[in-house]
């Protein structure tokens, strides 16, 4: 009864020395800030602290810098940093960027407010379900996300609402996006590749406009789509990253 009741005690012990190991392994809050201030210079929160559960030894932290997310990865005392991609072999997944795309999104707010921005539609207009898309005439990664966005539009009865952003890596892209609004046309031009001299300042004020409205939104690169329920996924999709923007 005696060896019954020790034993218990030692568990009981044990126990509570696990807890306390593992709520002691990450960093605290402000010790990654101070230790991110001297990283980055803007201003920034910090979102999530955890500790990785495959790797011993090593915490994950989440901040997020003008609305973009970040993911790096510390030791519990915050004396390393390690930036980069975390690939999983098994099943060839970088896990830094899984982790990213859980903490893009917008506020409802955000979301009404991107309605008047739009430059055109496709998809099934007029529907209650829609995303918008931020896009540029010229992105390689675009083109091939149009077939993919397009049938899942069709079948899923989606208005997908185009936001035309292009990126100064393409140098044509701007007057192409102008020439778009200036002559209103919409999607199956856009995809045809149109361009024209009409370089209307209205057009121009829009595409400005537009540049600026990706920067709010801490967008940074082309596709990127934002979803009626404000989540935000970046880059080529696939069809169930686009079901999780009409959830």
């Amino acid at each position: 009864m005696k060896k019954t009741a020790v034993f218990g005690l030692f568990l009981s012990f044990l126990s509570a020395n696990l807890v306390s190991c593992q709520q002691g392994t990450c960093p605290t809050e402000e010790k990654i800030k101070a230790g991110v201030k001297e990283l980055v210079s803007q201003g920034f929160t910090v979102e999530s602290v955890q500790v990785l559960r495959d790797i011993s030894g090593l915490c994950e932290v989440v901040i997020k810098v003008s609305g973009q997310p970040l993911v790096f990865y510390t030791d519990k005392k915050m004396k390393y940093v390690l930036v980069g991609n975390l690939l999983s072999l098994a099943d060839k997944k970088s896990l830094t960027r899984e982790r990213q795309q859980e903490f893009m999104k917008v506020s409802q707010e955000e979301v009404k407010g991107l309605q008047k921005h739009t430059d055109f539609t496709f998809g099934k207009v007029g529907s209650q379900k829609y995303i918008y898309l931020f896009t540029d005439p010229d992105c390689p990664f675009c083109k091939r996300s149009e077939p993919i966005v397009e049938k899942w539009a069709n079948e899923k009865e989606v208005e997908v609402r185009v936001i035309l952003f292009p990126l100064p890596i393409h140098p044509q892209a701007f007057d192409k996006s102008v020439a778009l609004i200036c002559g209103k046309k919409g999607w199956e031009e856009y995809k045809s590749g149109y361009n024209s001299k009409n370089q209307c300042e209205d057009g121009k004020k829009k595409v400005e406009s537009n540049l600026q409205l990706a920067e709010k939104y801490g967008i940074g690169g082309t596709p990127t789509f934002i979803g009626m329920n404000g989540r935000v996924h970046a880059g080529v999709p696939t069809e169930k990253d686009l079901d999780k923007l009409v959830e």
